[in-house]
């Protein structure tokens, strides 16, 4: 019998919006982890790894080569509309007044983890030159796997410290402003890469002054003529004015892809031009619609991109040592830091399990280094199950490091007066 186009669409929805959710909310499952890493298992599931494998006509004829043509513009859409809600979530604000712990953690929770990250990738590149891929010299490889490493997910720290009830303490803005500090260095160090991957210094310097002229006129012209005309009250988002906010996003995602910085950027930075009350009108308007229906199509191409074979033992010491690698300096890299800062050891602790938290952002950076051929296939396998098993850990690991520091400190949930 031969299926519409339309009919198998529909069941491809069916799957990909449906089934994630519905796991997700099943006795437990939201208890331990995060819908995201719920939504790229899924997505891996229906990959070759083991739908593939177990039913071959039904992948073939629900995921084939064919079959994946309507999916290929959706998952374009719901990453830049995923780029530009991190940047609307990104508030400035939420840096002030919090002095040396922001800044000793936000730096150090993406420098250290880089650092080490970039080292490890040069192990990774001469032991298994496999997982580098077709454009990437070593010194690339390796700088693209230190930015993999140092990644943490704003967006999902967020929905993970609302899961916890730690959103409206200190522990949680703090860890909420050094995400956001971390993924703004994250888009900076990308485009960096992508610039050195497309043509050397040269390209990097041309990719790196594009990004500039889109910062400048986006915070110098669109951003202060928007918050002059709707104040400091949080306006009623009609229509038309959701059309002129997608347009904005679109066109400087365009402009972005055009100059090099690849169009996620663009979106990303679309995002921080919003005025936070625009910015929360937007959020309310778009956020679910965004990550409950759009991203899981995102999500299955990525899954279908994952080939995870017990006999790939390249694939599994990879998996395994950036994992170790993401943890150890993550939360030595932002515990430390705080501790330093005046942080209490019950919350320095905490936030440093908080911190290795990947998630969305780090399946959208794999995502972009794939494009560009600095991961291979394999590569890019590894890093998502890296991704995928550190964001599951990350409550464990905070209630673990809590009890673990408990004897240190009876400083309350989220009583920490000591922040600085």
């Amino acid at each position: 019998m031969l299926l519409s186009p339309a009919f198998v669409f529909l069941i491809q929805a069916l799957l990909l919006i449906v089934g994630p959710f519905a796991l997700w909310r099943a006795a437990g499952v939201r208890r331990v982890a995060p819908m995201v890493v719920v939504q790229i298992l899924f997505g891996i599931v229906l990959g070759p790894s083991l739908l593939g494998r177990v039913a071959p006509e039904v992948w073939g004829t629900l995921f084939g080569a064919s079959a994946l043509a309507p999916l290929a513009g959706l998952g374009w859409l719901a990453v830049v509309f995923f780029a530009f809600l991190t940047g609307l979530h990104l508030d400035v604000a939420d840096m002030r007044g919090r002095g040396r712990a922001v800044a000793a953690v936000a730096v150090s929770s993406m420098a250290v983890p880089t650092l080490a990250g970039a080292g490890t990738g040069l192990w990774v590149a001469d032991v298994f030159p496999a997982m580098a891929g077709p454009a990437a010299t070593p010194t690339l490889f390796a700088a693209g796997f230190g930015v993999c490493l140092g990644v943490t997910a704003l967006p999902v720290l967020g929905a993970i410290l609302r899961e916890m009830g730690l959103t409206s303490t200190q522990l949680g803005a703090l860890a909420l402003a050094c995400a956001a500090v971390n993924d703004a260095l994250l888009w900076v160090a990308l485009a960096a890469l992508l610039g050195a991957a497309t043509g050397g210094g040269g390209a990097v310097v041309l990719t790196l002054a594009g990004g500039v002229a889109i910062l400048a006129v986006l915070w110098g012209v669109v951003r202060p003529w928007l918050s002059a005309r709707i104040g400091n009250q949080p306006p009623v988002l009609d229509d038309a004015h959701l059309i002129g906010i997608c347009a904005l996003l679109l066109l400087t995602a365009a402009v972005s892809e055009a100059v090099g910085l690849h169009y996620i950027l663009g979106a990303f930075l679309a995002g921080t031009a919003i005025p936070k009350p625009l910015a929360a009108a937007v959020l309310t308007r778009v956020e679910s619609v965004t990550t409950l229906v759009l991203l899981p199509f995102f999500f299955t191409l990525t899954g279908l991109r994952v080939t995870v074979t017990a006999d790939s033992p390249e694939l599994w010491a990879v998996f395994l040592v950036a994992s170790a690698v993401t943890i150890a300096t993550k939360l030595l890299g932002s515990a430390l830091p705080a501790r330093l800062a005046g942080v209490p050891p019950y919350d320095a602790w905490r936030l440093g399990a908080l911190m290795p938290c990947k998630g969305l952002m780090e399946v959208v950076v794999l995502t972009v280094l794939l494009e560009a051929g600095i991961l291979s296939g394999a590569g890019f396998s590894a890093l998502v199950l890296m991704a995928v098993a550190v964001t599951a850990l990350t409550q464990p690991m905070v209630h673990l490091a809590g009890r673990l520091a408990q004897s240190d400190t009876k400083t309350p949930l989220g009583r920490t007066a000591g922040f600085r």
